[in-house]
């Protein structure tokens, strides 16, 4: 498929596996999904019902996490989707470079030395150009 060119998207993720590995291949489907560079998306099939999920849930009744929800929950973070605040020092080139997710962003930006700070919004959106610096003067 990705010698087409065209994007993937994987939707519907559902494992139908033992309790006990379900969130093991549930990891590895999302792990694969991730890594491939084609793959603009996954979307699971895992919400919860009252009267059952179709085949794995990420929640129990009362919205705890169950192991297939604790996969999800611990590869955001790894991959940066559950961060509240992105921090960081430039480098001596005075560069910061971010791994982002689509989304609107706010950035504050300080130099502690000149007493000096700048702020601004902006919003990234999947448009599949390469990517650009984002420059800021402080």
């Amino acid at each position: 498929l990705a010698a087409t060119g065209l994007p993937i998207w994987l939707t519907e993720v559902d494992v139908q596996a033992p309790p006990n590995v379900q969130a093991n291949y549930f990891e590895q489907v999302l792990r694969e999904g991730h890594a491939h560079p084609q793959v603009k998306g996954m979307v699971t099939w895992s919400g919860y019902s009252p009267s059952g999920c179709y085949k794995m849930c990420l929640t129990d009744g009362n919205f705890r996490n169950l192991p297939a929800g604790d996969v999800v929950d611990k590869l955001l973070r790894e991959w940066g989707g559950l961060r509240v605040q992105t921090t960081g020092l430039t480098d001596s080139d005075g560069f910061f470079e971010a791994s982002l997710f689509h989304g609107d962003y706010d950035i504050n930006i300080a130099h502690p030395l000149i007493n000096s700070t700048a702020s601004h919004s902006f919003t990234l959106t999947s448009d599949d150009s390469p990517p650009s610096p984002f420059v800021v003067h402080v």
